[in-house]
Protein backbone atom coordinates (compact mmCIF):
# COMPACT_ATOMS: atom_id res chain seq x y z
CA UNK A 1 0.00 0.00 0.00
CA UNK A 2 1.49 3.33 -1.03
CA UNK A 3 1.97 6.12 1.48
CA UNK A 4 0.02 9.34 1.61
CA UNK A 5 3.21 11.23 0.76
CA UNK A 6 3.68 9.14 -2.38
CA UNK A 7 0.13 9.78 -3.55
CA UNK A 8 0.31 13.51 -2.86
CA UNK A 9 3.69 13.86 -4.54
CA UNK A 10 2.65 12.00 -7.68
CA UNK A 11 -0.61 13.90 -8.08
CA UNK A 12 1.00 17.23 -7.25
CA UNK A 13 3.86 16.66 -9.67
CA UNK A 14 1.52 15.78 -12.52
CA UNK A 15 -0.48 18.95 -11.92
CA UNK A 16 2.68 21.02 -11.61
CA UNK A 17 3.94 19.55 -14.86
CA UNK A 18 0.78 20.56 -16.70
CA UNK A 19 1.32 24.16 -15.67
CA UNK A 20 5.12 24.39 -15.89
CA UNK A 21 6.39 22.00 -18.56
CA UNK A 22 9.43 23.06 -20.55
CA UNK A 23 9.34 23.06 -24.34
CA UNK A 24 12.09 21.17 -26.14
CA UNK A 25 12.00 19.91 -29.76
CA UNK A 26 12.46 16.24 -28.80
CA UNK A 27 9.43 16.29 -26.54
CA UNK A 28 7.19 16.64 -29.57
CA UNK A 29 8.51 13.40 -31.03
CA UNK A 30 7.65 9.77 -30.28
CA UNK A 31 9.74 7.98 -32.91
CA UNK A 32 12.15 5.85 -30.93
CA UNK A 33 15.22 6.85 -32.93
CA UNK A 34 14.42 10.55 -32.54
CA UNK A 35 13.90 10.17 -28.80
CA UNK A 36 17.02 8.06 -28.41
CA UNK A 37 19.19 10.65 -30.14
CA UNK A 38 17.97 13.32 -27.74
CA UNK A 39 18.53 11.22 -24.63
CA UNK A 40 21.93 10.08 -25.88
CA UNK A 41 23.01 13.70 -26.35
CA UNK A 42 21.47 14.95 -23.10
CA UNK A 43 23.84 12.84 -21.04
CA UNK A 44 26.32 15.29 -19.47
CA UNK A 45 25.09 18.11 -21.73
CA UNK A 46 22.62 20.92 -20.92
CA UNK A 47 19.30 20.73 -22.73
CA UNK A 48 19.73 24.21 -24.21
CA UNK A 49 22.94 23.07 -25.93
CA UNK A 50 21.33 19.91 -27.30
CA UNK A 51 18.44 21.98 -28.67
CA UNK A 52 20.84 23.90 -30.92
CA UNK A 53 22.19 20.73 -32.56
CA UNK A 54 19.25 18.31 -32.43
CA UNK A 55 17.20 19.52 -35.45
CA UNK A 56 20.22 19.65 -37.76
CA UNK A 57 21.39 16.23 -36.64
CA UNK A 58 18.03 14.60 -37.38
CA UNK A 59 17.84 16.32 -40.75
CA UNK A 60 21.32 15.09 -41.66
CA UNK A 61 20.98 11.65 -40.06
CA UNK A 62 17.27 10.73 -40.00
CA UNK A 63 17.96 7.10 -39.12
CA UNK A 64 20.72 4.62 -38.36
CA UNK A 65 21.18 3.85 -42.04
CA UNK A 66 22.14 7.47 -42.70
CA UNK A 67 24.76 7.29 -39.96
CA UNK A 68 26.12 4.01 -41.32
CA UNK A 69 26.48 5.43 -44.82
CA UNK A 70 28.21 8.58 -43.61
CA UNK A 71 31.85 9.14 -42.79
CA UNK A 72 32.38 9.22 -39.04
CA UNK A 73 34.15 12.57 -39.45
CA UNK A 74 30.87 14.04 -40.70
CA UNK A 75 28.99 12.77 -37.65
CA UNK A 76 31.71 14.19 -35.42
CA UNK A 77 31.51 17.57 -37.15
CA UNK A 78 27.74 17.87 -36.72
CA UNK A 79 27.79 17.09 -32.99
CA UNK A 80 31.01 18.92 -32.14
CA UNK A 81 29.20 21.79 -30.33
CA UNK A 82 27.95 19.27 -27.74
CA UNK A 83 31.39 18.13 -26.63
CA UNK A 84 32.52 14.50 -26.29
CA UNK A 85 32.04 14.42 -30.06
CA UNK A 86 34.57 11.71 -30.83
CA UNK A 87 33.24 9.34 -28.18
CA UNK A 88 29.64 9.98 -29.21
CA UNK A 89 30.31 9.66 -32.93
CA UNK A 90 32.17 6.39 -32.46
CA UNK A 91 29.34 4.96 -30.35
CA UNK A 92 26.69 6.01 -32.87
CA UNK A 93 28.72 4.59 -35.73
CA UNK A 94 29.09 1.28 -33.91
CA UNK A 95 25.36 1.13 -33.17
CA UNK A 96 24.53 1.91 -36.81
CA UNK A 97 26.94 -0.75 -38.03
CA UNK A 98 25.35 -3.45 -35.88
CA UNK A 99 21.67 -2.46 -36.12
CA UNK A 100 19.24 -1.42 -38.84
CA UNK A 101 16.81 -0.33 -36.11
CA UNK A 102 17.14 0.27 -32.41
CA UNK A 103 16.11 -2.51 -30.04
CA UNK A 104 12.62 -1.96 -28.62
CA UNK A 105 13.21 -2.91 -25.00
CA UNK A 106 15.12 -0.98 -22.38
CA UNK A 107 17.14 -4.04 -21.40
CA UNK A 108 18.31 -4.53 -24.98
CA UNK A 109 19.18 -0.86 -25.34
CA UNK A 110 21.57 -1.07 -22.40
CA UNK A 111 23.67 -3.49 -24.45
CA UNK A 112 24.49 -0.71 -26.90
CA UNK A 113 27.77 1.21 -26.49
CA UNK A 114 27.62 4.23 -24.19
CA UNK A 115 23.97 3.52 -23.29
CA UNK A 116 23.16 3.16 -19.61
CA UNK A 117 19.94 2.42 -17.80
CA UNK A 118 18.84 6.04 -17.70
CA UNK A 119 19.09 6.58 -21.48
CA UNK A 120 17.47 3.21 -22.16
CA UNK A 121 14.54 3.78 -19.80
CA UNK A 122 14.02 7.37 -20.89
CA UNK A 123 14.01 6.35 -24.55
CA UNK A 124 11.38 3.65 -24.10
CA UNK A 125 9.27 5.72 -21.71
CA UNK A 126 9.18 8.85 -23.84
CA UNK A 127 8.83 7.04 -27.16
CA UNK A 128 6.22 4.49 -26.09
CA UNK A 129 4.82 5.91 -22.82
CA UNK A 130 5.95 2.83 -20.91
CA UNK A 131 5.94 3.10 -17.09
CA UNK A 132 9.70 2.95 -16.61
CA UNK A 133 11.58 4.91 -13.94
CA UNK A 134 14.37 7.38 -14.57
CA UNK A 135 17.03 8.19 -11.99
CA UNK A 136 19.74 10.79 -12.49
CA UNK A 137 21.39 13.30 -10.19
CA UNK A 138 18.39 15.64 -10.15
CA UNK A 139 15.87 12.85 -9.61
CA UNK A 140 18.00 11.42 -6.81
CA UNK A 141 18.04 14.81 -5.11
CA UNK A 142 14.26 15.25 -5.37
CA UNK A 143 13.47 11.83 -3.95
CA UNK A 144 16.04 12.14 -1.16
CA UNK A 145 14.42 15.37 -0.07
CA UNK A 146 10.79 14.32 -0.30
CA UNK A 147 11.30 10.73 0.94
CA UNK A 148 14.37 10.93 3.22
CA UNK A 149 13.57 7.83 5.27
CA UNK A 150 12.27 5.75 2.34
CA UNK A 151 14.77 6.53 -0.42
CA UNK A 152 17.21 3.58 -0.51
CA UNK A 153 20.97 3.87 -0.42
CA UNK A 154 21.76 1.21 -3.01
CA UNK A 155 21.41 2.13 -6.66
CA UNK A 156 19.41 -0.96 -7.62
CA UNK A 157 16.89 -0.36 -4.83
CA UNK A 158 16.59 3.29 -5.86
CA UNK A 159 15.46 2.22 -9.32
CA UNK A 160 12.91 -0.13 -7.73
CA UNK A 161 11.61 2.65 -5.49
CA UNK A 162 11.40 5.10 -8.38
CA UNK A 163 9.41 2.62 -10.45
CA UNK A 164 6.67 2.54 -7.80
CA UNK A 165 6.02 6.25 -8.26
CA UNK A 166 5.60 6.18 -12.06
CA UNK A 167 1.88 6.06 -12.97
CA UNK A 168 0.96 3.31 -15.40
CA UNK A 169 -1.18 5.58 -17.57
CA UNK A 170 0.80 8.85 -17.50
CA UNK A 171 4.44 7.75 -17.42
CA UNK A 172 5.69 10.19 -20.05
CA UNK A 173 4.00 13.15 -18.38
CA UNK A 174 5.26 12.15 -14.95
CA UNK A 175 8.89 11.70 -15.95
CA UNK A 176 8.98 14.92 -17.98
CA UNK A 177 7.53 16.76 -14.99
CA UNK A 178 10.04 15.12 -12.66
CA UNK A 179 12.96 16.28 -14.80
CA UNK A 180 11.59 19.81 -15.05
CA UNK A 181 10.83 19.99 -11.33
CA UNK A 182 14.32 18.83 -10.39
CA UNK A 183 15.91 21.36 -12.71
CA UNK A 184 13.84 24.43 -11.89
CA UNK A 185 12.32 24.11 -8.40
CA UNK A 186 13.98 21.33 -6.41
CA UNK A 187 17.40 22.31 -7.72
CA UNK A 188 20.68 22.45 -5.80
CA UNK A 189 19.41 25.74 -4.38
CA UNK A 190 15.70 24.91 -4.11
CA UNK A 191 12.79 27.32 -4.32
CA UNK A 192 10.90 25.69 -1.48
CA UNK A 193 8.49 28.56 -0.89
CA UNK A 194 6.87 28.06 -4.28
CA UNK A 195 7.00 24.25 -4.22
CA UNK A 196 3.75 22.27 -4.32
CA UNK A 197 5.31 19.68 -1.98
CA UNK A 198 6.35 21.97 0.85
CA UNK A 199 3.41 20.90 3.02
CA UNK A 200 4.71 17.33 3.26
CA UNK A 201 8.37 17.52 2.17
CA UNK A 202 10.72 16.60 5.01
CA UNK A 203 13.52 18.71 3.58
CA UNK A 204 11.38 21.84 3.82
CA UNK A 205 10.08 20.98 7.28
CA UNK A 206 13.49 20.39 8.83
CA UNK A 207 15.03 23.50 10.32
CA UNK A 208 18.61 22.50 9.46
CA UNK A 209 19.02 20.47 6.29
CA UNK A 210 22.58 21.47 5.50
CA UNK A 211 23.95 18.15 6.78
CA UNK A 212 21.38 16.08 4.86
CA UNK A 213 21.85 17.40 1.33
Amino acid sequence: MESETTRRFRNGLLQWGEDNHRDFPWRKRTDQYDVFVAEFFLTQTPAKNVATVYPDFLQTFPDLTAIRKSEIEHVTEVIEPLGFQNMRAEALAEIATDHDELPKSADELTNLPRVGRYVANATVCFAHDRPLPIVDRNVDRVYRRVFPTEWPRSESEQWDFAKKLVPEDRAREYNFALLDFGSTVCASEPNCESCFANEFCQYYRDEDTSEMF
